[in-house]
């Protein structure tokens, strides 16, 4: 059997490579490692910043949603790598920069019909609050009452 003669241009290469390293000095060779403790890094950072997957995993985000359609507030949040938390809510009262809210939290995003229910349901229980002595506002589609009074003093038991 014949063997097959060593191509003389991998070789050529081959040996060009040994003779570049051979000739590397001390400082080339410092630098070379500098270069690398800089690059891979750099390059690593630069994949997470360019990778939404990433990005969400490390980042939390905040959003406020604003419409003509309904008088509510939508806030959609996710902390580091959580999904999203949708918020629906409506203001009660407000004194200079501080407010309160009543909201619905859920892990879905709402529908328009949605919205539009549920800041139906805020505000009715808005005005409860204004007017206790009102009929509890009640659960979309039941008759179960939002709020349950707890007797008061002077009732007699």
């Amino acid at each position: 059997m014949t063997e097959i003669p060593p191509n003389p241009q991998n070789q050529g290469i081959l040996e060009r490579g040994i003779a570049a390293v051979k000739g590397l000095s001390l400082n080339n060779v410092l630098i070379i490692m500098l270069l690398m403790i800089v690059v891979i890094p750099s390059y690593l950072i630069w994949r997470v910043l360019n990778d939404p997957a990433m990005l969400g995993r490390f980042l939390s985000s905040y959003e406020e949603v604003l419409s003509d359609k309904w008088p509510c507030t939508l806030r959609i949040a996710s902390l580091r790598g959580a999904g999203d938390q949708y918020s629906i809510s409506t203001g009660f009262a407000y004194q200079g920069s501080e407010r309160w809210t009543l909201a619905v939290l859920m892990d879905r995003k709402p529908t328009d019909e949605e919205m539009i229910s549920y800041c139906e349901t805020l505000n009715l229980l808005v005005d409860f609050m204004r007017n206790p002595d009102a009929r509890s506002p009640v659960f979309p589609g039941t008759e179960d009452p939002m709020v349950h009074m707890y007797p008061r003093e002077t009732d007699p038991p």
